[in-house]
C-alpha cells in the first residue's frame, strides 16, 4: 500500500499559513497600519508566479496556497483597520 503524503502536507500547509496569516495581521496592522498590504499583495502575486512555474507538483501547491493566503492578508489589513475604527466608534473613542 502506497500512502498518498501530498494531502496531508497540503493540509498542514494551509492551516499553518491561514493561522500565521490571522496572527500577522493583527500584528502588522497594530504597528504600521495599512501601510503593509501593498507589500503583501506583491509578495502574494510573486509566490503564485513562482507556484506556477515549480516543477514539483507538491512544491507548487504549497507555493500556491501560501501566495492565496498571503494575498488575502493584503485584504484582510485593510478589513482590520475598519474592525479597529468600527470598534473605536462604538466605543465612542474616535
Amino acid at each position: 500500500m502506497n500512502l498518498q503524503w501530498a494531502g496531508a502536507v497540503l493540509g498542514v500547509a494551509t492551516f499553518a499559513t491561514i493561522g500565521a496569516g490571522h496572527v500577522l495581521v493583527r500584528w502588522l496592522h497594530a504597528r504600521f497600519g495599512t501601510r503593509p498590504a501593498v507589500p503583501l499583495f506583491i509578495i502574494g502575486g510573486l509566490t503564485l508566479l513562482i507556484s506556477l512555474i515549480a516543477e514539483d507538483d507538491l512544491l507548487s501547491g504549497v507555493l500556491g496556497i501560501s501566495a492565496i493566503t498571503v494575498l488575502w492578508d493584503g485584504i484582510e489589513i485593510y478589513r482590520q483597520e475598519k474592525r479597529v475604527r468600527s470598534e473605536k466608534n462604538r466605543l465612542g473613542n474616535a
